[in-house]
């Protein structure tokens, strides 16, 4: 059996000379005086920047993530923890640094590979109106998806402990970073999947959003992620390590106009017109704003030139039937043109 190889990471001398001088100067401190503060890790992560070591990407993401620990900072050494383990640490100069490093390196990473996406049929668990407060699963593990894929349990880990701590991981609406719902105060990994709680915003698309989930319009959620780690079967690619920039609330099958009707095949026409008398319900009569109603439209036209292909292909490739049937495909296309005429003409 060959063993699996060996990765050399590249690692980065460029932080400032601040962070070596915070970590010197608490490395000294505990040597005269003595100190059972912070972890063996924290002490060496200090002889790293003092003597000015090499520092890999996951060292980096490390020392980003003690930012939750800010607040602890201007304790004094002779006092407590906080001040010296936050200089061992680099101080503001180096946990802010590798903030801005962690995120230039993941940003090149990000041009050498395409953004990649994987959706779940999944409703939003549950939503408090009042608190503004919505949970779900972003995705589910062990579940074999049309592109061959399986998330196996742990594949987010990293991710979780270096990016989610320092707000690096966005909610947003349809993967676009410009629609962002709200703030993830929870993200983790469950025996289902990778759950998510999210306190959704103030702001109009996110009170419209809120009208949307209510109004069971939102039925996907999806992943933004970059894979690291993978083991590729004849069954099956498992992916064992993902990088995740954002958990997507998704309005339609769709409804993003670079990727309209992705993953359509497999849904029936029963569930479209289920779709379309909801989208018809909520757009006219809900008070949402312009932007939210236009997503929506769009979708119905999506909807609409799906059903008029679907027409043609039955019409050339099936004979009519011996019986009259009722045909769902023209009742869903009138009800879909009256939507239209009303919605673009008036």
């Amino acid at each position: 059996m060959k063993a699996d190889p060996i990765i050399k990471q590249q690692s980065y001398t460029d932080y400032p000379e601040a962070a070596s001088n915070n970590a010197r100067r608490a490395l000294k401190w505990k040597e005269e005086n003595g100190s059972s503060c912070g972890t063996p890790v924290g002490w060496t992560r200090a002889r790293q920047l003092a003597d000015r070591e090499p520092l890999t990407r996951d060292t980096i993401a490390r020392m980003a993530s003690f930012k939750r620990h800010q607040q602890n900072k201007d304790v004094p050494y002779t006092e407590g923890c906080g001040g010296i383990m936050w200089d061992a640490w680099g101080g503001d100069a180096g946990i802010n640094w590798a903030i801005r490093k962690l995120q230039t390196i993941d940003s090149k990473d990000n041009e050498r590979m395409i953004y990649a996406y994987k959706r779940l049929t999944h409703d939003v668990k549950d939503v408090d109106k009042k608190a503004g407060i919505v949970t779900g699963y972003f995705a589910a593990f062990d579940i074999k998806d049309s592109d061959g894929d399986i998330i196996r349990p742990g594949a987010f880990k990293k991710s979780l402990n270096d990016w989610f701590p320092i707000g690096r991981i966005k909610h947003l609406l349809n993967h676009d970073p410009r629609q962002p719902l709200g703030k993830l105060t929870t993200l983790k990994e469950d025996g289902y999947g990778l759950y998510y709680e999210s306190k959704i915003g103030s702001h109009n698309l996110g009170r419209d959003f809120i009208k949307m989930v209510e109004s069971d319009l939102v039925k996907e959620h999806s992943i933004g992620f970059n894979v690291k780690g993978q083991k590729k079967g004849k069954e099956a690619n498992e992916l064992l390590d993902v990088v995740l920039y954002e958990g997507s609330s998704l309005t339609s099958w769709g409804a993003n106009q670079y990727t309209p009707m992705l993953g359509l095949k497999g849904i029936t026409m029963e569930s479209r017109i289920d779709r379309l008398y909801k989208l018809q319900k909520f757009v006219k009569n809900s008070d949402a704003t312009d932007e939210t109603i236009d997503l929506l439209m769009l979708e119905i036209k999506q909807l609409n030139q799906l059903i008029e292909d679907l027409k043609s292909e039955q019409e050339t490739a099936a004979p009519e039937p011996a019986e009259p049937k009722v045909d769902t495909i023209k009742m869903a296309k009138d009800a879909l043109d009256i939507l239209i005429y009303k919605n673009f003409n008036h």
